[in-house]
């Protein structure tokens, strides 16, 4: 699911981002920098059981770092 294109603004380039992302059985939210992009509910995320994947779409040659990795269960 696409965020809202005026959240794009959010995003800050060249510098290090925060994101969070909240799965509650069925119902996700993220937010990036504190901005609320997604927040939704779906059947499959419900159902999901296993490991944790972090996947980037290709932007035209983005490059993408993790780091900080916190998973706290609910």
């Amino acid at each position: 699911m696409k965020p809202d294109p005026d959240k794009d603004k959010a995003l800050k380039m060249g510098e290090w981002n925060t994101m969070k992302i909240r799965v509650d059985g069925d119902h996700l939210t993220s937010w990036l920098n504190g901005t609320e992009m997604v927040n939704f509910s779906d059947e499959k995320i419900g159902e999901g059981e296993g490991g944790i994947a972090l996947q980037i779409h290709d932007g035209g040659g983005i490059k993408v770092k993790w780091r900080n990795i916190v998973i706290e269960e609910l």
